[in-house]
């Protein structure tokens, strides 16, 4: 499949060529004639400094012995050195600012072995030919061997070390020195799922101490533009070597089209996206031709994602940390109109979304079940993006009449009121048929609560009966379509009974629901905050960089 990807700006990678390894000297690398050793690229000003060494072979003898010259070439310095006696050397060169910035190749040649190296050319195209037996000798290049490279240094590290011969290339070096900076392109002030992913990459990139460039998406968006966390850090421009567009893969086409071809060209360009069944959809694959690798938000997609993928997929979950709200729950459930004493189920959802994958009529019907309805549980139920949506609000407040105390807020809110929302209650519900990660799960653990959720999906990745309510279910096909979500996949059809004995369960045990909630948040903090994420992006920026 061809790609309209463009490539990053050249660079050669850090590499040698030419050099060979032994167990003479295991330490250190020869010659046969010609080799090279490609530095990284380099900003300012730096001096390079070649280490090496005369170490005479034993088993020299005749025209193997004898001095040799090593010449080094690097921009416009040459330097040739002509070990007399044994022990070591070094050549030193200086690079100005600006000769470095694309990587510098230094040239490495073997002068005063021409003659031996003859022979044992001659040596290996007469193997077996009668008389040419004395020939054989040569063909160790025991001479060469003699004049070794140990090692090569910018600034006094080490950058290439010849006794590692399967990797000379010092990975510490390579990660103090690389380029990491990231451009985060995204719905950065969207009040929607994938505008909090982005949002949630700022907070990790900022943790790992990684420089970014906050970059709105110029694309349409339907949903409320009313996060304003980062506005002062947004910007037009993407200056910074790898952009990372958290965008649905079939828009992504569109980036060129709104944000110019230059956008992308010369970066190294990574989408981030989500994903929620086990097969990603045919119609997407053209979307791969504008990355060159993917990330997603948890394994569960990355599989999905990779087995169809041209390019590196790999997971790299959401940093959940913002400040826990610290007015008391009575004033928050008040502000909300929530019921004070009651038992509270907490049902988040989008009505842009689609209802029949978050599935929150399950969440009625397992509510139902418990028969905990007016005797001291309630549900609140946040719905976003009314606006074009009021049939589907009406049928909500309709299917809920029934259950005495329920609560469904329709109003915008600020992300800070969401989590003030999410602390007011007592427990968060999500009965979903399939999730890509689960924000909403991971930011009321993060908060403490106990959640049910549907034991398929991402969510499984992170709750289990030590830290949460996992709900039975079975996987089912769909039996149509559902906008991109295509009929013949399978996804999860919850057991509402089984979260109904989970709520009955937290209703009348309110230490389990303790015990619950406090290993939710552990398990947030240790596996999911924005250092332990951002690590995961240094890590592998490192080794994109280092290209």
């Amino acid at each position: 499949m061809s790609s309209s990807t463009t490539a990053p700006t050249p660079q050669r990678r850090p590499r040698h060529e030419g050099l060979f390894f032994d167990e003479f000297a295991p330490d250190s690398a020869w010659l046969r004639d010609h080799g090279t050793i490609q530095l990284p690229p380099m900003d300012g000003d730096h001096e390079i400094v070649v280490h090496g060494d005369w170490r005479p072979h034993p088993e020299t003898r005749g025209l193997e012995t004898g001095p040799l010259r090593l010449g080094l070439r690097l921009l416009h310095q040459q330097a040739i050195v002509a070990p007399a006696t044994d022990g070591p050397f070094n050549v030193r060169f200086v690079v100005r600012s600006g000769e470095g910035s694309g990587g510098l190749p230094l040239r490495l040649a073997l002068y005063g072995a021409g003659l031996t190296n003859l022979l044992a050319w001659l040596g290996r195209i007469t193997t077996g030919w009668p008389l040419c037996g004395g020939l054989q000798r040569f063909r160790a290049q025991r001479r060469n061997r003699q004049l070794r490279v140990t090692r090569v240094e910018i600034d006094g590290e080490t950058a290439f070390d010849f006794s590692q011969r399967h990797g000379a290339y010092s990975a510490a070096f390579a990660r103090k020195h690389v380029r990491l900076g990231i451009n985060i392109v995204g719905f950065l002030t969207a009040d929607l799922g994938v505008g909090e992913s982005a949002r949630c990459m700022v907070r990790a990139a900022d943790a790992a101490g990684l420089p970014s460039a906050l970059v709105p998406l110029k694309l349409n968006c339907k949903n409320p533009q009313g996060d304003r966390t980062f506005s002062a850090r947004l910007q037009e421009q993407n200056p910074n070597p790898v952009n990372i567009v958290h965008l649905d893969p079939p828009a992504m086409r569109d980036i060129d089209h709104h944000h110019g071809a230059a956008f992308r060209a010369g970066k190294y360009n990574i989408g981030y996206w989500a994903w929620e069944l086990p097969e990603f959809p045919d119609g997407w694959m053209n979307a791969f031709e504008t990355v060159h690798e993917v990330w997603c938000p948890s394994e569960f997609v990355r599989q999905a994602i990779a087995l169809k993928s041209p390019v590196p997929v790999l997971a790299m979950p959401h940093a959940i940390r913002f400040a826990r709200p610290t007015t008391p729950i009575p004033e928050l459930r008040a502000h909300f109109g929530l019921p004070a004493s009651d038992y509270l189920f907490l049902v988040l959802y989008d009505l842009n979304s689609y209802s029949v994958r978050k599935n929150p009529t399950a969440v009625l019907d397992a509510f139902r079940l418990s028969s905990l309805a007016g005797r001291g549980a309630s549900l609140a139920i946040k719905v976003h993006n009314v606006a074009g949506n009021e049939a589907d609000l009406a049928a909500l407040r309709e299917a809920v009449a029934d259950l005495p105390g329920t609560v469904v807020i329709s109003d915008t809110l600020s992300r800070d009121d969401v989590y003030a929302l999410e602390a007011a209650c007592d427990c968060f519900v999500s009965l979903h048929r399939s999730e890509g990660f689960g924000l909403a799960v991971a930011e009321c653990m993060y908060l403490g609560k106990p959640v049910i959720v549907t034991d398929w999906s991402a969510t499984a990745e992170f709750v289990d009966a030590t830290n949460g309510a996992p709900v039975r279910c079975r996987l089912v096909p769909l039996e149509r379509s559902h906008g991109p979500y295509a009929k013949g996949q399978i996804w999860a059809e919850p057991d509402a009974a089984h979260a109904a004995e989970w709520m009955q369960r937290l209703f009348r045990d309110r230490d389990l629901g303790s015990r619950l909630g406090s290993a939710a948040q552990r398990t947030i903090a240790e596996r999911f905050s924005p250092e332990a994420i951002g690590a995961r992006y240094r890590r592998r920026l490192e080794v994109i960089a280092s290209w």
